[in-house]
């Protein structure tokens, strides 16, 4: 019942978010403190929180000086608002797709589904969407997806759902047939639907926008989706916990801040400047049931300053980095986006799907799936290429494969960090 209400309830959300995108900064301001003055004292109702927090936190302005809420922590968190609610088959309920391995539980009241349906709502219609037009989303389907109740009804508008899990041809051979207006997936799924319509040589002459989101878009997808489709591509940043930013038509990535409170912060905790990649944190605003303070959720991001053509007032950040195990880690224990690494894989047209995976700070593989095997020339630009980006000597392992596995959420993983994964 709460997931139902969740969508009742984003109308009247979404039509406040359409004006408060455009609100003055003071305005703004005023509302994000007044949820967040009630998201603290919500917070301090949970034992958990009470152990963390001095109980006379209550004023926003306090927010900063709280301590970070780590991810291994959900479950205790979690536990405490099971014991505090009872029965936890009465709370709705969202599982995180577990890229690391560790999927972590979390329960989210109608409010924050309400709050989470609108920002989404508008992230699409600002991005020309019609629901009333041919729509495919190829993503997940499973039960504990937050996005659930969506699925089950958004049929009714003529949207299509297909799962991401499926084979690629097959999908492919799905969007031919249903030229839909619009195309919702995952960056990779995107990329290699895009791959297999340039090999085969084919359109969509419906198409008129591709969104894309839950993993990070990479420049070069983000060129052969419009090279391919002949259509723009509108991003967004999205998790289980919430809906956190979105991509605007000048492609400013803006925080959905009537939803979430999102910092950037270096590994001491402290804000990043404007320009500078940092930690993720991010506060929930509606969520009374389980708020998140602090939480940081594992991306990475760069931090932008205020300010867009768009006229839009919300605030802004950079590229996103990505996840920890999605980002590789440097001799002196830096971590940094490593896209540029993959630029000897894109030049080459004949390999249809590829993956680097990090071992050591000196040591990659890099998998990939072709109809040729790499040359011994080959092997050795890239052993040029990777010590001219990296700045020292590397070993590269190289692995032909039929198809590259799955990460545990059922989605590919292109970059790989196994030092980042061994530390969480």
């Amino acid at each position: 019942m709460q997931r139902l209400d969740g969508l009742i309830g984003a109308i009247p959300q979404y039509l406040l978010m359409l004006r408060s995108q455009y609100w003055s900064q003071e305005k703004l301001s005023r509302y994000v403190n007044g949820h967040l003055d009630a998201t603290l004292a919500a917070a301090l109702r949970i034992p958990f929180y009470r152990e963390r927090f001095d109980s006379k936190v209550s004023r926003s302005q306090e927010l900063t000086s709280l301590l970070i809420l780590p991810r291994y922590e959900i479950p205790r968190l979690a536990a405490s608002v099971r014991a505090l609610h009872g029965d936890a088959s009465l709370l709705a309920s969202g599982l995180t797709s577990g890229s690391t391995g560790n999927p972590v539980s979390f329960f989210y009241d109608a409010a924050h589904q309400a709050s989470r349906f609108a920002a989404r709502a508008r992230y699409l219609r600002e991005n020309g969407w019609n629901p009333l037009q041919r729509s495919l989303w190829i993503i997940s389907t499973r039960m504990q997806s937050p996005d659930l109740l969506f699925t089950e009804h958004a049929r009714l508008f003529g949207i299509r759902f297909l799962s991401h899990l499926l084979d690629m041809e097959q999908l492919a051979d799905s969007l031919r047939t249903m030229d839909p207006a619009y195309l919702y997936s995952y960056p990779v799924n995107l990329d290699g639907l895009a791959r297999i319509f340039e090999e085969r040589g084919e359109r969509l002459p419906s198409l008129r926008r591709i969104f894309s989101g839950s993993e990070v878009l990479e420049n070069s997808q983000r060129e052969r989706l419009s090279r391919v489709f002949g259509v723009g591509v509108s991003d967004n940043y999205g998790s289980t916990e919430a809906f956190l930013a979105w991509e605007c038509p000048l492609g400013s990535y803006h925080v959905n801040a009537e939803h979430v409170i999102v910092e950037i912060v270096d590994e001491d905790g402290r804000p990043v400047a404007p320009g500078k990649l940092g930690r993720v944190l991010v506060t929930t605003l509606h969520n009374r049931l389980m708020p998140l303070v602090r939480y940081e959720i594992g991306d990475y991001a760069i931090a932008a300053e205020r300010g867009c053509r768009c006229g839009r007032k919300l605030p802004r950040i950079g590229a996103i980095g990505g996840r920890d195990i999605n980002l590789f880690i440097d001799t002196d224990g830096k971590r940094f986006t490593p896209w540029p690494l993959f630029r000897p894989l894109l030049e080459r047209e004949w390999i249809r799907q590829d993956q680097i995976v990090q071992r050591g700070v000196d040591r990659f593989v890099v998998r990939y799936v072709g109809d040729r095997t790499l040359s011994g020339d080959d092997e050795a630009e890239f052993h040029r290429h990777f010590e001219s980006i990296l700045q020292s000597p590397t070993t590269i392992e190289f692995e032909r494969l039929e198809q590259i596995p799955r990460a545990p959420s059922g989605k590919f993983m292109m970059a790989l960090c196994e030092l980042a994964a061994a530390e969480q």
